[in-house]
């Protein structure tokens, strides 16, 4: 009995983790593909900023010149290449645990490098945080989901202290910057609480499942 007592939780246990890891694999395949859609949709903002844009009445006049276009579009090209590597991984079933911490962090430094150049606290693309803290929720773990949010919020620390020592034009009110990085912390705990509910409530329909099967029908 004392074994079996050991032996269950262990099991369940090992359960879950081969079910987690499927459901990260899963998770990983659509955020790279929500990654590589996301790239290409801000890109086309970032040429209609470049060249203008005039259809009738919708308009958009430039407002951006040649060195910060090269330089979203070297950046904008390393984004892709990165998600190119991970697709042939994922394609290839090479999918280490790492793997997602890594193309997280990655997602976070080229984002933060992109805002450094553009606007920093004041560019409304500081809204791609919270994407990637989003899609840090696509792979069930909770973790990640803490590296995505601290990483978030450190990078627009980043671009406070850009704004502050070497560019004041670009600077935002202090309850902006609180606002924030509040926002970003309870968006990263809001998804966390989510991903434990997520195993508690499969342990629940397992159990119902389990009691149901011996009930007469």
């Amino acid at each position: 009995m004392v074994s079996n007592e050991k032996t269950a939780p262990t099991d369940v246990d090992r359960q879950w983790f081969i079910v987690g890891r499927w459901q990260e694999y899963e998770g990983e395949t659509r955020a790279n593909l929500l990654r590589i859609i996301g790239i290409a949709a801000f890109y086309i903002v970032e040429l209609a900023n470049y060249h203008g844009v005039r259809l009738g009445v919708f308009e958009m006049p430039r407002v951006v010149e040649k060195p910060f276009h090269q330089s979203v579009t070297a950046l904008a090209v390393a984004w892709t290449l990165m998600s190119l590597v991970i697709l042939y991984c994922l394609s290839h079933r090479i999918f280490p645990a790492v793997l997602k911490f890594v193309s997280t962090a990655c997602d976070v430094a080229l984002l933060t490098a992109i805002l450094v150049m553009a606007d920093g606290p004041k560019s409304p693309l500081v809204v791609g945080y919270f994407l990637l803290i989003a899609l840090s929720a696509l792979r069930f773990n909770l973790p990640l989901i803490w590296l995505a949010t601290a990483g978030s919020m450190a990078g627009y620390l980043v671009l406070l202290g850009n704004a502050k020592w070497f560019d004041e034009s670009v600077r935002v009110p202090r309850y902006h910057q609180i606002i924030f990085l509040l926002a970003l912390g309870l968006s990263g705990i809001v998804l966390g609480q989510v991903i434990r509910r997520v195993r508690s409530l499969a342990k629940d329909y397992a159990a119902r499942v389990e009691s149901n099967r011996g009930a007469p029908s």
